[in-house]
């Protein structure tokens, strides 16, 4: 029962971790690479989650399609759900290590003693 969790977890905080990276992937492309231009985002700029959202407002001004289409709305259906999955997988993923730590201390105690 001990190593089934033990699996069991690395499968599903592994899949938590990948819809996570997803996750940071569609919000945040669009910083990391200008279509205008084409170049990349200089790595030397700082990356903090407040200048980046007022980045994202000041240049949702300027363009010329709504806030409100149909792609926008989408793609926050989409950031939306994988952040509710990536959630419970990795929620899950803690409870089988939860699980395992335990099975394992009681397999220990009966394998060689206390």
């Amino acid at each position: 029962m001990h190593v089934s969790m033990m699996i069991l977890r690395y499968a599903a905080l592994l899949c938590g971790s990948l819809l996570s990276v997803a996750l940071l992937v569609i919000t945040f492309r669009k910083f990391f690479y200008s279509s205008k231009s084409n170049n990349l985002l200089k790595l030397n700029e700082s990356f903090s989650f407040g200048e980046i959202q007022y980045k994202n407002e000041r240049n949702n001004i300027f363009q010329k399609t709504s806030f409100f289409s149909d792609k926008n709305y989408y793609k926050a259906q989409i950031i939306q759900q994988l952040d509710y999955w990536s959630y419970r997988v990795i929620s899950l993923g803690f409870i089988f290590l939860t699980i395992g730590i335990f099975s394992g201390a009681v397999w220990a105690n009966e394998a060689w003693g206390s």
